[in-house]
């Protein structure tokens, strides 16, 4: 298949201030095509206008119809090559440039300290929402995102598991930070039985995250 047969196949991307991550094109679209460059490279084109190229543990994600012409330097000098030179060429020629270009700016961008998204210019209002403000990288951000769901995700099925009165106790002191005292008022229970329930509860939440009584409970982050 040639760059323009891909590029007439698949609509053009959406364009957002913010490019999808690697876990929405697996669940909002289809892989239209991929081909795989060596053991650590590959690119796939999805059926929604975006491309999803992967080097190693690093990945970028891009729109397909930003693969036309193409620019780069060579001595300090600004060249360009015209899209006519890669329509009749296999896709993978252009995709896999574009792919690669854009993987090493994320890299001096995260050399200079500032990691941000290379879809939206520095300059525009948005950037200080992409930018991890030097902390990592972009795909880092994503990262976290999914981890931090996925233990929500495990701390509400290990609630779950404690009774009733437990979860409220939890919630009343460790969410809202009420004193023990407080919380007693607000149940109808004494001081002594709030400590007591709030003991049982982060015990059970230590056997179920796999610390131990000696160990340090990380359950408030």
């Amino acid at each position: 298949m040639t760059l323009q047969e891909l590029l007439v196949s698949i609509p053009e991307a959406a364009r957002v201030e913010r490019v999808p991550s690697v876990a929405q094109l697996a669940k909002e679209a289809r892989p239209f095509v991929m081909d795989t460059l060596d053991a650590d490279t590959s690119v796939t084109v999805y059926n929604n206008g975006f491309v999803l190229y992967q080097r190693g543990q690093w990945v970028t994600v891009f729109p397909l119809h930003d693969c036309k012409d193409y620019s780069y330097k060579n001595s300090n000098e600004q060249s360009h090559i015209p899209y006519s030179e890669f329509r009749d060429q296999p896709w993978q020629v252009r995709v896999l440039m574009e792919g690669y270009d854009r993987m090493d700016h994320n890299c001096d961008r995260r050399r200079e300290g500032r990691a941000v998204s290379i879809d939206i210019d520095s300059n525009q209002k948005g950037w200080i929402e992409l930018s991890d403000m030097g902390l990592g990288d972009a795909l880092r951000m994503i990262i976290e995102q999914e981890e931090k769901a996925a233990e929500r995700e495990i701390l509400h099925r290990n609630l779950s598991l404690l009774t009733e009165k437990q979860q409220k106790v939890l919630f009343l002191c460790v969410v809202e930070g009420k004193t023990r005292m407080e919380v007693a008022a607000e149940m109808g229970i004494t001081h002594q039985a709030v400590t007591d329930c709030l003991k049982k509860s982060l015990r059970r939440l230590r056997k179920l995250y796999g610390v131990d009584e000696s160990g340090i409970c990380n359950f408030c982050r």
